[in-house]
């Protein structure tokens, strides 16, 4: 598929959906012609109009992700999400109590747990998670990590900078079972596999987060948040507005306050049920997008580790432990770090990023419907002339 639909720069290669997605032209069509209404008549839209194109949108947008549309709330972004979960959980906390998480888990919600542990006298306690991934491997790592005094998991569905797809179905459970409060970081998950919220609230998720902006395409700043229906009642926003008097907003309380947090532009949240339609129509349906996404970051991944001179030995996880992103070990050149190797690649006209991690640099290929296998070859070519090899 060309770039045509999309509003994507031609004379650049996107290879980074991941990060921050890309709306397609008819997505960013619906976003202008709801952002003309609420300027038109700005009054009109927010006393009358916008709750109920909010609900309907709400009510899209779950059922599309198998979540209760009475747990759901529009937030701006998955880790806006993780730190108003994080906040409502802080409340039970006590010095000595410990936050689990993974070695692959998001700076920014890794940041967001040290000022949590820093704030309650809690400690952080990451499980490793070692690479070539194995899902057995990473199950035991999390049980082991956890202990009498683990009172929070901040678990990710899809790692940001690995590209893997956690087994939540084996992690949550027996977490859950011994009491611990479950945030997941959904941020790639939207879009890229196939999501039912409701299953992991119902097997003992207490949050769960994702972004509308990356694989569903919506505009920027849309993401979500659901709470299990006995955590709903007792979370909050992080700004206290309207919603915070009994007599604002409907009998839905966990809506009335984090629905509104003052004047802002709900655009992005209200064309979000477009971005699910152009998708769909783009891709010949959502599971005929996946497939071909996934299949295809599959492709990407082992032509570029082909054409870099590499093998099987450069896999750093099985088909089924990634969904549409794909991450490959790097060798740069003595003075070369990965912060320069990826500015280096934005002046050449390429958005790819190149991951800092202990273990080494790793290069994260994303495949959505614009994207094609040859574009690998392309990046191994840009690659080598940088003394870019693969790791040993």
């Amino acid at each position: 598929m060309s770039l045509a639909a999309w509003a994507l720069d031609p004379a650049v290669t996107h290879l980074n959906h991941g990060s921050f997605g890309g709306c397609p032209r008819a997505v960013l069509s619906a976003a202008d012609a709801i952002r003309a209404r609420l300027e038109a008549s700005p009054m009109r839209f927010f006393v009358r109009d916008w709750q109920p194109l909010l609900d309907a949108a709400r009510v899209r947008v779950a059922g599309f992700l198998g979540a209760d549309p009475a747990c759901f709330a529009f937030v701006a972004s998955a880790t806006a999400g993780v730190a108003t979960a994080l906040a409502a959980l802080a409340l039970d906390l006590q010095p000595g109590d410990e936050l689990l998480t993974t070695s692959h888990a998001y700076r920014a919600c890794k940041n967001q747990l040290a000022r949590l542990a820093a704030a309650t006298g809690a400690h952080v306690v990451i499980a490793p998670i070692a690479l070539p991934f194995d899902a057995d491997a990473c199950v035991a790592a999390v049980a082991v990590a956890t202990t009498a005094r683990t009172r929070v998991a901040l678990l990710d569905h899809i790692t940001s900078p690995t590209a893997l797809r956690l087994p939540l179905e084996r992690i949550v459970p027996p977490l859950a079972a011994r009491g611990v409060k479950i945030v997941v970081d959904g941020a790639h998950a939207p879009g890229q596999i196939d999501l039912d919220v409701g299953v992991l609230v119902a097997a003992g998720v207490t949050y769960y987060t994702g972004n509308h902006h990356k694989w569903l395409c919506g505009p920027k700043a849309s993401a979500f948040l659901v709470a299990a229906p006995d955590a709903a009642a007792r979370t909050h926003p992080l700004v206290t507005s309207h919603g915070a008097s009994a007599t604002y907003g409907g009998p839905n309380r966990y809506h009335a306050e984090m629905d509104w947090s003052g004047t802002h532009d709900a655009t992005a949240h209200l064309a979000v049920p477009a971005a699910i339609d152009a998708i769909a129509e783009l891709g010949g349906g959502w599971r005929a997008t996946r497939a071909r996404n996934h299949a295809l970051a599959l492709e990407l991944r082992f032509r570029l580790i082909s054409a870099l001179g590499g093998g099987a030995q450069h896999l750093l996880a099985a088909p089924a432990d990634i969904g549409t992103m794909a991450t490959i070990p790097l060798a740069l050149p003595t003075g070369l770090a990965p912060l320069a190797l990826e500015h280096q690649l934005l002046d050449a006209g390429w958005e790819v990023p190149i991951i800092d991690m202990p273990g080494g640099p790793l290069v994260r290929l994303s495949a959505h419907l614009y994207n094609h296998a040859d574009q690998a070859d392309a990046l191994a070519r840009a690659l080598h002339g940088y003394g870019v090899r693969l790791a040993d």
